[in-house]
Order: structure tokens, then sequence, then C-alpha cells
């Protein structure tokens, strides 16, 4: 239902996602990178679609712990698409409520999920704050070879702008399809 499509391969579209998590792994590679942002110009073009398949899709290279992240504050959106109830949120973590391993869940043996089921209103200010700088520090020590952050649409806000930084490279999903 929610073109989840890389967990279980039994849909001839997940071929697009191997071909898609080769080339990235390649590139992060070849160039020392760890983290790879996810945006879209636009809401709607499918960015977290991609983010959970390539997740997938990288959790079943033998030796490729992936850790995909939820940053889109304004609208979060992995954990509905995975269908988890969080027991944490990012954003309540970033105001200053938890701790940074509740928001972390392990769905496969090479794949965990940061979670986030919070709306924010002040979200670029957060992806700015201390708070952030801690979730990055967690997040590596969950020993990852690939950290995907799933972050809002550049256009609607200027949180992808404000953590972009952050990240080694970033994927920009321009349209669904």
């Amino acid at each position: 239902r929610n073109r989840i499509v890389s967990r279980s391969m039994s849909d001839p579209n997940h071929v697009a996602f191997n071909m898609l998590r080769t080339r990235v792994r390649k590139m992060m590679r070849d160039n020392n990178w760890k983290t790879l942002a996810i945006t879209s110009p636009s809401p709607g073009c499918g960015k977290t679609m991609i983010s959970t398949n390539l997740a997938f899709a990288m959790a079943r290279t033998q030796g490729c712990r992936t850790v995909v992240v939820d940053l889109d504050l304004k609208k979060p959106s992995i954990a509905r698409t995975l269908g988890i109830d969080p027991v944490g949120s990012i954003g309540k973590f970033l105001q200053g409520e938890g701790r940074p391993q509740d928001c972390f869940v392990q769905i496969e043996d090479n794949l965990i999920v940061g979670l986030n089921q919070d709306q924010l209103r002040h979200s670029s200010e957060l992806l700015q704050g201390p708070g952030l700088d801690e979730l990055l520090a967690f997040t590596a020590t969950l020993a990852p070879d690939i950290v995907l952050f799933d972050l809002p649409p550049m256009r609607s806000s200027d949180d992808a702008l404000s953590f972009l930084p952050n990240a080694d490279a970033c994927l920009l999903v321009v349209a669904s399809g």
C-alpha cells in the first residue's frame, strides 16, 4: 500500500532500488562518505518512499548496517509508512524531552530506523540547535555503514537547507514515478 517494494523483493520494481543502492554505495565508498540526505523540491515527489526503499535495499547487503532517520519535522511519515507506533520521537527529543535511543527501533538485522511523530512549527531552529548534535552523535554510536536522513521538501521550509551541512551528500528526488 505504501509502495515499499524493497523489503520482500516480491514486487519486480525492487530492481530499480537495487540499482539505486549500488550506485549510491559506490559513490559513498569512492568518497569515503557515510551520510546521505534525501529531500525533494516540493511535497509529493516520493522522497519518503525512496528513503525507505533505499534503506531496505541497503540493509539487505551483507555488512551494510543502515540507519534511516526521519528528520521531516513538519510532516513525519516513516513510522506511519512502515506501520510502526514509535515509543520515542525525534521531534520531542530535539525539544529537550527524552533520550535519543528512545527514538530508534531496529526492524531488521542491518536496519535501524529513527522515528518521529511530531509536527513542529519551529523545526528549522531545532535542526540548528544543540539537540541535533547529540542526535547525530548517538546515531554514530550505532556503528552504521550508511545513514540516510529523510528531510522535508526544500521549497516548503528552510529545514533541509539548515540540515544539509551535516550530510556528506544529498539525493534530490524530483518526481514520483
